[in-house]
């Protein structure tokens, strides 16, 4: 096949495709760039002709040069991965296959460089790990919110298996976690219960929350039946697993037959119920409450006696929860909601209700038996979860992701009328290398969170700090004003940053080398902020560092 014809074929690949040719010294100019890699990235026609070194910046062009120079020493194919910025300012990752070309002497005179999209799965990937990772990291300050919840939590991945599961799991099902993880979850369900399991299951995976009983098999055999939560595990707009709360309702629904039954039976078990049992008629008076309001909310049970339901619920909950109730009645079916609640020193508790109509052999309205339990650890644990991928674990300051969306949206609100400006400054810690090497990685985490907290006493309401990785971080100055403000605050962080702090038996002196970047009507993009934020922070660093560096527009 001839050149132009294969040129022709791989710009109907939707893969990116670059092919280098090289020169004499391991040198690698761009031959060709196809349709999907000039979409994909900032390359374009123009590269063609130009080094690797002309085209990307610094770190990249360092990266890919050693990749196409091992292609050549080797004569062999090359695999790697990398990540890149698009146009757009979206992070993409990437796998490349490089294949060199030879001519009739053994020679190699071309690379084709191959370039797929992985970003989905890196993300999936990545986020699913974050995830647990940090909750992991974080079990001393959050032990109680799940391994040590009094209701069971498994976790799911997107197959349904389980791979995760907390001290109360194996007390319920009497199961070890050796023996239920990497197992099917609907596997332990009882075979007419199965369908439901399904339905819960994709449920969660659509991204919706799902609510029902189930009953399963416990070790020993015998069936016990849950209340069940399914929960989508929900990161950067995308499910990547679910997760379970289940809590052993065997008894409490043997205790409701036994309320339908004898009045006296439904005493003695509602005085003993670690849970609010609430008894209401028609109209949504009350006319029984547990002895545990007490315990509970704080409140005495006889004060509720003969009050409207909703008197004690947050006002934007007693809406929904009278439709609920009337709807109950009506229809005879049972219903679960979420409400607030408060207690006794006027505090909001979440609460988790479960109301069912109880009637007459006439189908005459008796009562409606409502239960009651508090779930604020399961609302502080699913916040805490949402928190983890928007948030640097170790200075607790926003992250790449969170910094981006903040970006955008301040681009987003720039418009012709809003003559404030808006900058970008990039930070890094010089020879932060020799203080890990000299001090050890403890310390340099260390010297890495006052860092964080010196330029955010500076920054303050002015704008946001985020840590990108490393000993890198950034500030977004929205509505800035001018670019004389901007240096002026990178003027005062450089000079916060000089002043010695003490670590330990000794003092250090850290500086700090700045790349600042400003909006312009016609670079309005994150990639573009970030992209000259970037080489202004190299060329600082290139003066001498503990420097500043204000990317001109050409």
């Amino acid at each position: 096949m001839c050149i132009i014809s294969k040129k022709v074929l791989m710009e109907g690949l939707s893969d990116m495709v670059f092919v280098m040719k090289v020169e004499s010294g391991f040198e690698f100019t761009y031959d060709f760039v196809n349709r999907a890699a000039m979409e994909g990235t900032d390359i374009t026609q123009a590269a063609l002709g130009k080094t690797i070194k002309e085209v990307c910046v610094r770190d990249q062009s360092n990266f890919l040069y050693e990749q196409y120079k091992e292609v050549v020493i080797s004569k062999n194919r090359v695999t790697f991965e990398d990540s890149y910025i698009s146009h757009t300012g979206e992070k993409f990752y990437s796998k490349t296959l490089l294949t060199p070309l030879f001519n009739d002497s053994g020679q190699c005179e071309q690379i084709v460089g191959v370039v797929k999209d992985i970003t989905k799965e890196k993300v999936a990937e990545s986020d699913r790990k974050i995830a647990w990772d940090r909750l992991h990291e974080s079990k001393e300050r959050y032990h109680s919110l799940f391994h040590h919840n009094s209701d069971a939590i498994i976790s799911l991945d997107l197959n349904g298996h389980i791979t995760n599961g907390n001290v109360a799991v194996e007390s319920i099902s009497g199961y070890s976690p050796s023996e239920y993880i990497d197992s099917a979850w609907d596997s332990f369900v009882v075979e007419e219960d199965k369908q439901l399991a399904e339905k819960l299951f994709m449920g969660a995976i659509s991204g919706s929350t799902e609510n029902s009983n189930l009953t399963v098999h416990n070790k020993a055999g015998d069936k016990i039946c849950l209340s069940i939560k399914v929960t989508p595990l929900i990161i950067n707009e995308q499910v990547i697993g679910v997760y379970c709360i289940l809590r052993d309702i065997t008894e409490l629904l043997k205790s409701q037959k036994l309320l339908e039954e004898s009045q006296k039976r439904f005493q003695i078990i509602a005085e003993h119920a670690n849970d609010l049992i609430t008894l209401m008629d028609e109209k949504g008076k009350i006319i029984y409450a547990s002895p545990s309001y007490k315990k509970i909310l704080g409140h005495d049970s006889q004060d509720y006696t003969g009050k409207y339901f909703l008197h004690n619920v947050h006002p934007d909950d007693r809406k929904r929860l009278e439709g609920v109730f009337i709807h109950s009645i009506n229809s005879g079916e049972s219903f679960t909601v979420e409400i607030r609640q408060y207690n006794h020193q006027n505090e909001t508790v979440w609460s988790q209700s479960h109301g069912a109509p109880v009637f007459d052999n006439r189908n005459n309205f008796i009562h409606m038996l409502v239960l009651t339990r508090d779930i604020s650890l399961q609302k502080e644990y699913e916040m805490k979860l949402k928190d983890f991928a928007f948030q640097d674990p170790l200075t607790e300051l926003p992250n790449r992701r969170l910094f981006n969306e903040r970006l955008n949206q301040a681009l987003e609100a720039l418009t012709g009328e809003n003559k404030d400006e808006l900058a970008v400054i990039m930070l890094d810690i010089d020879r932060f290398k020799e203080v890990n090497d000299e001090l050890g990685h403890d310390m340099g985490d260390r010297v890495i969170v006052e860092f964080g907290r010196r330029i955010t006493q500076i920054v303050r309401e002015k704008g946001i700090v985020a840590r990108i990785g490393g000993d890198e971080f950034i500030i977004l100055l929205p509505n800035i004003g001018s670019a004389d403000e901007a240096v002026s605050i990178a003027k005062d962080i450089q000079q916060y940053i000089r002043k010695p702090w003490q670590a330990n038996d000794r003092q250090l002196y850290i500086t700090t080398s700045i790349g600042i970047a400003m909006s312009q009507k016609q670079y309005n993009t994150a990639f573009s902020l970030l992209k000259n934020a970037d080489v202004a922070l190299y060329e600082a660093k290139n003066r001498g560092r503990d420097s500043y560096n204000l990317w001109k527009y050409k």
